[in-house]
């Protein structure tokens, strides 16, 4: 039997973390990872979210997205749009494994038998309320880390240049895990808005995530929270 572990709190901790966090508009970037109907719609979605998650995400997405172009923070759509050739051939073991026994990850939804988000189809899209034409979209992303294998690194690094990398999008447990421990290694600052991630495994895999990156690797706010902390920067930066 397993013992029982007791759950500490650090609370405390996370508050001054975000108290001492202060953001530049100029110098951040704002990206979403797999923000795609594959996990946003019910019908479309080889593995979505709950509805009310999804329309959680939706709906905040909406107005952060929205603020940080009016702020001029450049949005970065970065996911996965997978050509036939590689439909079969899943870089993820982990979850291939499971498939291939016929697991669903999701507690909430069975096994769908679909490829995952081919180039063209509607379930690799953004959904159309969340892009506008100034944003960049990153097609090139084939694992749980957003850098690795695409040319997001090299577009933050020789182009846009960020000290603070935020990060929204699908799922907190692990693709916007990894990228944010991904930024983090690079040497930039990862911000992760709790509104806008959500987890297909369930709200509890994606509570937990949340916990773990404010402890250990990354700042945790709302879209309020943001908001503030970037007015509060632009402010500074004027003076």
């Amino acid at each position: 039997m397993a013992p029982t572990l007791e759950l500490q709190d650090r609370s405390e901790f996370k508050a001054r973390m975000n108290e001492i966090l202060t953001i530049d508009p100029r110098k951040t970037v704002l990206l979403t990872v797999d923000m795609q109907y594959n996990y946003l719609d019910m019908e479309e979605g080889a593995s979505p979210v709950l509805p009310d998650e999804a329309e959680r995400v939706l709906t905040h997405a909406k107005v952060l997205l929205d603020f940080a172009r009016q702020e001029e923070i450049p949005v970065v759509h970065v996911y996965v749009a997978r050509r036939q050739v590689e439909l079969n051939r899943s870089s993820w073991t982990y979850g291939k494994d499971g498939r291939d026994i016929k697991l669903s990850q999701s507690p909430h939804a069975s096994l769908r038998e679909m490829g995952d988000r081919p180039e063209g189809s509607k379930r690799s899209q953004v959904p159309v309320e969340l892009v506008a034409p100034s944003d960049i979209h990153v097609t090139t992303k084939r694992t749980m880390d957003a850098y690795f294998g695409s040319d997001l690194d090299m577009l933050l690094s020789r182009a846009l240049k960020p000290e603070a990398v935020v990060i929204t999008g699908i799922n907190t447990d692990t693709c916007v895990y990894a990228t944010a421990f991904s930024t983090s290694n690079r040497g930039y600052r990862p911000i992760v808005i709790s509104d806008c991630v959500a987890s297909t495994r369930g709200k509890d895999s994606h509570q937990m995530a949340l916990e773990l990156m404010a402890r250990s690797i990354a700042w945790v706010l709302t879209v309020e929270e943001f908001k503030q902390k970037v007015q509060t920067g632009a402010r500074v930066a004027v003076s």
